[in-house]
């Protein structure tokens, strides 16, 4: 085994310890009946104006597995913990706009509300590479990291992140099988990549 590969093996080991030492609190924190399909936060004055029928959807409440597996599991989400104040230092706000709402986020997010974590894992590009996955917040630009801690995210050492089309991502975090939604972003800054 190469150097890389035992570094590589090392860090899931460390990683897979963590998960595990945090799982048990996370269970605690989540309950099953009162676990949301999806929340418009529409009291936030900040939030995009969702139309009233949205808000008046009768929420069905998923079962989680107890173990802390999702891929069984209906995907959930919301924008409860969405970080939307100020901007990126390449001047991108962190608030989406009401026609981002509307066309990029929520009909997306909709459409992966009605398949499980499994369906959303399987889902690749063209190039052959996973669309929606985990990444590890040190991967991410200093800037990230930084907001990241300030957010008061520390315990979770990787975000999720949902590709929604072109350069655009939704990210946050997962506990159990809920989608926590935290940035919105643009222009595929916060994890670049060399083309």
């Amino acid at each position: 085994m190469g150097k890389k590969s035992e570094e590589r093996a090392k860090r899931k080991a460390q990683k897979q310890e963590r998960f595990e030492e945090a799982k048990a609190s996370f269970v605690q924190k989540v309950s099953e009946s009162h676990q949301p399909k999806y929340i418009s936060d529409p009291d936030t004055p900040k939030t995009p104006h969702v139309a009233s029928q949205i808000n008046q959807v009768v929420i069905s409440t998923p079962k989680a597995i107890k173990d802390g597996g999702r891929f069984g599991e209906i995907v959930t989400w919301c924008v409860k913990n969405k970080d939307i104040e100020g901007k990126w230092s390449w001047h991108c706000p962190r608030q989406w706009t009401d026609e981002e709402w509307n066309t990029d986020i929520s009909p997306h997010f909709e459409e992966f509300s009605q398949k499980t974590w499994a369906e959303i894992d399987e889902l690749a590009s063209g190039s052959g590479h996973k669309m929606h996955h985990d990444q590890e917040i040190s991967t991410l630009i200093k800037e990230a990291r930084r907001r990241w801690k300030k957010l008061g995210l520390e315990q979770f050492d990787t975000a999720f992140r949902f590709r929604l089309g072109g350069t655009k991502r939704a990210w946050g975090y997962i506990v159990q099988s809920h989608f926590f939604f935290v940035w919105w972003e643009r222009k595929h800054k916060i994890y670049p990549t060399n083309k």
